[in-house]
């Protein structure tokens, strides 16, 4: 065998290797989702943020919002609480002695209904155990100073959360 055929079999070796660490890098950056303990949770409300402010204060952090209806419960102690819609309906919440108590997230079809997104999207780092799991619910009673988180989902997707922040 001469070197001129030798180098020029090397050579195609080395391009299709070549290709192959290129195709490998494509898989990975572009198709391989990370799920794992470190992957990237988008948060969609930081609930330390929101959770037990005035309406002002609420508004100066995500936008003005819309009274949508007033709300009554006698167990809450509430005759005649605003309910108020922001980012379009996708937050709702009631403030119930003039703090952000209620707080309702919708359409976050987008995320999985696992316990680490779940609790991601609220900005919340702690994974915490569920105290109740049925097939479509999840909910964490008295996580840290909230009262109670409830997740709602479908189909293995997350539907809306509903938060509980002072009152039962």
């Amino acid at each position: 065998m001469n070197s001129a055929t030798l180098k020029s079999k090397w050579a195609n070796w080395k391009f299709i290797a070549f290709i192959i660490i290129l195709i490998a890098i494509f898989i990975k950056i572009f198709l391989i989702r990370d799920t794992g303990e470190n992957a990237q949770v988008v948060v969609e409300l930081d609930l330390e943020k929101i959770a037990f402010r005035s309406q002002e204060e609420v508004a100066a952090i995500i936008g003005a919002g819309k009274l949508n209806s007033y709300y009554r419960d006698e167990k809450a102690g509430c005759e005649k609480c605003p309910t108020l819609t922001y980012k379009d309906g996708k937050i709702d919440i009631i403030f119930i002695n003039d703090i952000a108590d209620r707080i309702t997230i919708n359409q976050l079809s987008d995320f999985s209904f696992d316990d680490t997104e779940i609790l991601g999207v609220l900005g919340l780092k702690e994974n915490i155990s569920p105290t109740f799991h049925d097939g479509n619910l999840k909910r964490w009673d008295n996580y840290q100073k909230y009262t109670q988180i409830t997740a709602f989902g479908r189909h293995g997707k997350l539907q809306y959360i509903l938060i509980k922040c002072k009152t039962p």
